[in-house]
């Protein structure tokens, strides 16, 4: 039997992930906890559908390994990236890095937005273990789970960002990080440099833009092939970007 259970375990790591998207993932999987969502309950897409291109373009069939995301406030980015870590827990495992602003962003991401999603979520219940002071394994900014770990860095922090080798790079409201990380230089450049080993990397900026002609977002998204989401005209039906 104990034979069995590490052919089990071996093949959960090495296997490829099953063929669907992010998006049908959370569809299928993801449920709304009330500490992070006006409205709990079962995760739709199709509400929100300007969120579906997003979310697929970084799954793992995608060919491009990075993505950025420009996009208003309160528009649901950091509930793509809840349900990019969620597939990553559940089907594709790896070593994650989240990068927030400040630490206390980071603990409360950890607190109120990842830990419900772990009770929530079926699929993901028992997964990654309760936090414990005692446990390096699973600390508040760092858990482990089978195949993957999920570390949370401040962007001021150089310790954090450069620790370890990394798949998936997650760099979020990249508008307020800091110009260096103390002396180490650009927080962006430090943390995509940590996925430089891995062929099937996936690296997100995202964040709202600023003022026009500076912003980090803006700069970064310029070097894109800068897609946008079109709707129809309720009156003609022609297509347009909202402004």
């Amino acid at each position: 039997m104990l034979v069995e259970e590490i052919q089990m375990l071996v093949a959960d790591v090495v296997l490829p992930p099953p063929d669907i998207t992010v998006s049908q993932w959370a569809d299928e999987n993801r449920r709304l906890s009330s500490e992070s969502a006006a409205e709990r309950g079962e995760w739709r897409t199709d509400r929100a559908p300007y969120q579906r291109a997003i979310m697929d373009a970084l799954s793992p069939s995608h060919l491009g390994d990075q993505v950025v995301l420009m996009s208003g406030a309160q528009l649901g980015k950091t509930s793509i990236l809840e349900n990019v870590i969620g597939y990553i827990i559940d089907l594709d495992p790896g070593q994650v890095l989240l990068v927030q602003p400040r630490e206390a962003d980071c603990e409360a991401f950890s607190k109120d937005r990842l830990a419900p999603m772990l009770r929530d979520c079926a699929t993901l219940r028992g997964k990654i273990a309760d936090a414990r002071s005692r446990d390096s394994n699973n600390t508040i900014l760092h858990k482990k789970f089978t195949g993957g770990s999920i570390t949370m860095s401040a962007a001021s922090s150089p310790a954090g960002l450069a620790m370890r080798s990394i798949r998936c790079c997650r760099l979020d409201e990249v508008y307020r990080y800091p110009a260096s990380a103390r002396t180490e230089g650009d927080p962006v450049n430090l943390a995509i440099t940590r996925t430089a080993n891995f062929w099937n990397r996936k690296i997100v900026l995202c964040s709202t833009p600023t003022v026009k002609g500076t912003s980090r977002i803006e700069a970064a998204w310029l070097e894109s092939n800068q897609q946008s989401y079109w709707v129809p005209c309720p009156h003609c039906g022609a297509h347009q970007v909202l402004q």
